[in-house]
């Protein structure tokens, strides 16, 4: 039952059982009229909430089989985000429970994806940021650039089929890798490039490149969180 049907219907409906109850109790002289009230509506109550059970149980068998699909996207999705972070960040496939990976079970491997995620990307994100070169760095942002798109249009297509808290999970999914492009995207002449040839500025070349690798790291480190929090909401919904 959402929240707008329960303020402005059931619990008005509460209300006057209440109050019917009470004047019930304590003035006599009503002889039964209003508990026979009360009974009327704790009737009128109990219909309303079973026919909206009803519906929502139609509602939800009407859509079953398509919030299935869309969850499967939505893994797919999480998928590539960590595997393009994966790549971008020089690991291999060896990262990957071998069993998980030959199983052919889709929700096995997925589940794979987000502990490499979890427990092997994030906690080593900032040394393999820092040890990117200049092509590595444009091999990264390309992968975050692609996800970042790819989040969008699944928001497009599906956010009306969302849950509030999914909604707010791939929106700062999008945030976290808009803002891991900031420091390459405003230094690419100083983000990958060796010590000894950065550029003369005002400003040290080399805090840089380390404030840009450490804001970097943070948020595939965020993305790598997100990623395991809307791996979870899918699990809920599929329980």
């Amino acid at each position: 039952m959402n929240k707008s049907l329960f303020k402005r219907l059931v619990l008005p409906l509460i209300l006057l059982i209440i109050i019917a109850v009470f004047i019930h109790i304590f003035f006599k002289k009503a002889d039964g009229f209003f508990l026979n009230l009360s009974t009327e509506l704790i009737g009128i109550l109990i219909t309303i909430c079973y026919v909206d059970w009803i519906l929502r149980e139609h509602e939800h068998q009407r859509w079953l089989s398509t919030d299935n699909r869309i969850i499967d996207r939505l893994q797919i999705l999480l998928n590539a985000t960590i595997s393009g972070l994966r790549d971008g960040l020089c690991f291999g496939i060896d990262v990957f429970d071998e069993r998980a990976r030959n199983s052919r079970n889709a929700y096995a491997a997925h589940k794979d994806v987000i502990r490499v995620g979890e427990h092997i990307i994030s906690p080593a994100a900032l040394s393999r940021v820092k040890a990117l070169d200049q092509a590595g760095w444009t091999k990264l942002a390309r992968h975050i650039q692609k996800s970042h798109n790819s989040v969008l249009s699944f928001l497009n297509l599906f956010q009306n089929r969302l849950s509030p808290n999914q909604i707010s999970y791939l929106l700062d999914m999008q945030e976290s890798l808009d803002k891991s492009l900031t420091y390459y995207t405003i230094f690419p002449d100083i983000m990958g490039v060796p010590k000894d040839k950065l550029p003369k500025a005002t400003t040290s070349p080399e805090e840089l490149q380390q404030f840009g690798c450490e804001s970097t790291a943070n948020e595939i480190q965020k993305i790598c969180i997100l990623a395991k929090n809307l791996s979870e909401s899918t699990d809920q919904i599929k329980a």
